[in-house]
Order: C-alpha cells, then sequence, then structure tokens
C-alpha cells in the first residue's frame, strides 16, 4: 500500500536578513534543510509549523505567506513506499530568538540537529539534501523584499 506524508518548514529571518537552516542527522543520514517537520493527524499546516518551531526551538513563530509546495513527486528517502508533500511559509518571531545556534552549517556526529543563521546570499549554494529544499530556496529568494 502507497502512502503520503504532509511536512512542513519555515523560513525565519533575523534583523539582519540572515534565515534560519537546520544541519541534523536523523536516522543516521544528514540532513540540511529548513526548521520544521511532519504534520500530525488532526493538525492543520500552519498549526503544525508553529509545534514544530516550539519543539526545535522553544521559539513561538507567526505562520505568514505560503512560499512554496512541491507540485512534483518525491519519494521518501526513508520509506519508498511513501510518497512526500512539504510545504514552505514565511514565519516571523512573537519574541525574542535565544536558541542556540551553531557558527557553521556542519552536521552532527550523532542523531540531532544544530540551528545555522545563512546569509541570503549564501542560501543559493548552500548543499541541501533534497531537491524540494532547493526549490524551495529558489521561490523563497525570488519571493523576498
Amino acid at each position: 500500500m502507497s502512502k503520503r506524508t504532509v511536512r512542513v518548514y519555515g523560513f525565519l529571518e533575523d534583523a539582519d536578513g540572515r534565515v534560519l537552516v537546520s544541519a541534523e542527522r536523523f536516522r543516521g543520514q544528514p540532513l540540511v534543510k529548513y526548521p520544521g517537520g511532519g504534520v500530525e493527524w488532526g493538525e492543520g499546516l500552519r498549526e503544525a509549523l508553529v509545534r514544530e518551531f516550539l519543539e526545535e526551538l522553544q521559539l513561538e513563530v507567526v505562520v505568514e505567506e505560503l512560499i512554496f509546495f512541491n507540485e512534483f513527486s518525491v519519494i521518501s528517502a526513508f520509506d519508498p513506499q511513501v510518497q512526500v508533500f512539504s510545504f514552505f511559509y514565511r514565519v516571523r518571531a512573537r519574541g525574542p530568538m535565544a536558541f542556540a545556534t551553531s557558527a557553521q552549517v556542519e552536521i552532527p556526529d550523532e542523531d540531532g540537529e544544530r540551528a545555522v543563521w545563512v546569509s541570503r546570499a549564501d542560501l543559493a549554494t548552500l548543499p541541501f539534501t533534497y531537491m524540494i529544499e532547493q526549490e524551495a530556496t529558489k521561490a523563497f529568494l525570488a519571493a523576498s523584499y
């Protein structure tokens, strides 16, 4: 039986115009992506994104406009029976951004994640793991003002 999963991610900018990315190791696999994750049963997309930011960064966010969603087929890297649909929104912090960050995009040796601020100029050349993030980055940079 084929399955689908829905994922949601956020483009969060700081006062200097840098964008937050996540360098992770998940189930042993290295990942470079944006903060976010899976939509749980009964959740809406925006609600899930608010929850993900709270879980990952202890940060309350306001979800703003939808920037990108994949209209092309993507098969999960973790389960070939699962098709992935991802939605990317611009988000804004409700309060101070006091979470820990790393200076460079380096994947942890063990399962876990690191938040990293990246300049807009460097986003286009960042080695995002999947085509979804690469295409979402192009849409974000084109939509940015």
